[in-house]
């Protein structure tokens, strides 16, 4: 842990503004732990446990609450901590999405689902108790641990690794309410489960990511079509399964999906630096931070960090990693506005049409680029800049009058005062009285650390 020395109480934003959305979706990790909760059910019954009801619906509550259970960082990140933004932008994905916290919470869950299970039970329980024992944990370290991986599947990071290695990870690959994750899941869980009350919710859910995917404007008109006409199909199969193979297909669909995306993932990263790499000798690609249509593994949009010995520069791109397939002539058509569409960098005013030229694979769109001497001035001199600098991946900026500058990390847009932002003021005494800055490493440390 780092700590900050200062007198002044809060000159940073002090909103807190919490994010609806910061990375995957609540329901998606709650449909997660009960497919996890399901196949720990099924491979039970194989062994020939006895399941009661009690032990059952354990199983299930088990299932979700460890899959959910490493934002219970949301409890004092934010406004608790009094460092207005940056409690949320460092503690939100902290220490409770590390690899120890997982294990951790995971075994207190473990003995609070036995404690349950044994409450309710009149017998001895013989084998069969100590097989659900093991049944038990498998769905808590592994509820737990889902969580950090799906968290990693997306532009926003997580570091599993502390306290060893305190480097943020990015996955790149899956949008942040990815509604192939939704239809391949609800079905094969909604026919699994004997209480009205959860088939109730479940099919709520499925009801309303077609509604999303139809009425919101975020996903494709092309890309909605196929999720709909899926979604009536599926889970017709659904129903004629067996419980055990439901679960099976769900969790293999759910697989496949998710490797569909870092296929394209890696191949639009690849076309990125591609791209770069034959325009200039001497500009290097840093970091690519990609983000795909809700659906739709054909269109991306793309932060693009790069920098020569004097400049540090953040380009926007729509990319097309199957171009041959789906055109970027379609995706520009198809993502006019939404997350994908809207160019973050036309918040800010230094912002330019990129100079990078245009291939098959990306369509550039706009530039930004400071020296990289104000970003290593701004890190030595602030110490709200270095500490939000141990969280943003894509730091922009902008001064606003002559005393205060706004710092925002561009994956999360620019402007509107977001949770991702900062007021910084230019001059004077750090603003963080001996605040709780974790150790995590700055993703563009290379930009401005002396080593």
């Amino acid at each position: 842990m780092v700590v900050l020395d200062g007198v002044r109480e809060n000159p940073v934003d002090s909103s807190g503004g919490v994010p609806a959305i910061a990375g995957v979706d609540n329901v998606t990790h709650g449909l997660a732990g009960l497919l996890v909760a399901d196949a720990a059910g099924h491979w039970l019954e194989r062994r020939g446990v006895r399941i009661t009801p009690r032990a059952r619906r354990t199983l299930s509550v088990l299932g979700v609450v460890a899959a959910e259970f490493p934002d219970s960082d949301l409890l004092y990140s934010g406004p608790v901590l009094r460092m207005g933004n940056l409690g949320y932008l460092l503690h939100h994905r902290g220490h409770t999405h590390t690899i120890v916290w997982a294990v951790f919470s995971a075994l207190l869950l473990w003995w609070a689902a036995q404690w349950w299970v044994n409450a309710g039970s009149s017998d001895g329980g013989g084998s069969d108790r100590g097989n659900l024992r093991g049944g038990l944990l498998a769905v808590a370290v592994i509820g737990t641990l889902s969580h950090l991986l799906l968290d990693f599947t997306n532009s926003y990071g997580v570091h599993p690794f502390w306290p060893f290695d305190n480097r943020w990870f990015y996955g790149d690959a899956v949008f942040i309410v990815e509604p192939w994750l939704w239809l391949v899941s609800i079905p094969a869980l909604f026919f699994n489960r004997p209480l009205r009350s959860s088939r109730g919710v479940l099919a709520l859910f499925f009801v309303l990511i077609i509604a999303a995917t139809l009425l919101l404007g975020e996903v494709a008109r092309d890309v909605a079509v196929v999720l709909v006409v899926f979604a009536a199909g599926w889970p017709v199969l659904q129903w004629r399964l067996p419980a055990s193979v439901r679960t099976v297909s769900g969790l293999g669909a759910w697989a496949l999906v998710t490797a569909g995306f870092f296929v394209a993932s890696a191949r639009a990263e690849s076309a990125v630096r591609t791209a770069v790499a034959g325009v200039s000798a001497t500009e290097r690609v840093l970091d690519v931070s990609l983000n795909p249509g809700p659906g739709d593994w054909g269109c991306w949009s793309a932060l693009v960090v790069t920098a020569d010995p004097t400049t540090y520069r953040v380009s926007s791109a729509f990319v097309a990693p199957f171009a041959g397939a789906r055109p970027l002539a379609t995706c520009e058509a198809r993502y006019g506005s939404g997350r994908i569409g809207s160019d973050v960098l036309g918040g800010l005013a230094a912002a330019e049409p990129s100079s990078f030229v245009a291939t098959t694979h990306v369509r550039w769109r706009l530039s930004w680029r400071r020296p990289r001497a104000e970003l290593q001035t701004l890190a030595r001199t602030r110490c709200e800049v270095q500490a939000a600098l141990r969280f943003m991946r894509v730091p922009v900026w902008q001064r606003v009058g002559e005393r205060e500058l706004v710092l925002s990390d561009a994956r999360f847009g620019v402007g509107g005062g977001g949770f991702s932002e900062l007021l910084v003021p230019a001059a004077g005494e750090c603003g963080l009285r001996r605040a709780w800055i974790p150790g995590w490493l700055p993703p563009r440390r290379e930009l401005y650390s002396a080593r």
